[in-house]
């Protein structure tokens, strides 16, 4: 089973995206910023990653430049309501706009994994 960590401060949009992988058959992890996250790869190894930007303590820009070098073929997926921070993130990412209907989230993510294949 694919295992996707989905980072946002928000605990409604982590409740809601986990829901609809987990839906459609995906194994979920959460984190509430970028800190807890580094954390959960240092216990697990994940399949994708879908994060927000802007949260406390690492925010989303911080955690991709940790997770990218470790990690070079790990699909990325930002979702964000502001859409100019996402241009700063670099290459090899897929920009989500926030909202986003769960099935284009989980049709993202879909994408993703099979083209990092």
């Amino acid at each position: 089973m694919k295992h996707v960590l989905v980072v946002d401060d928000e605990e409604a949009i982590t409740y809601i995206f986990r829901r609809y992988l987990e839906a459609a058959g995906y194994r979920v992890s959460t984190a509430q910023d970028g800190v807890e996250a580094l954390a959960l790869f240092d216990q697990q190894s994940f399949d994708a990653m879908v994060t927000d930007v802007r949260m406390p303590r690492m925010n989303g820009s911080e955690l991709i430049r940790h997770v990218r070098p470790l990690y070079p073929e790990l699909p990325i997926a930002v979702v964000s309501g502001y859409p100019m921070e996402i241009q700063e993130l670099g290459r090899g990412l897929r920009v989500l706009s926030k909202p986003i209907e769960g099935a284009a989230l989980v049709a993202a993510v879909a994408d993703m994994m099979a083209t990092a294949r």
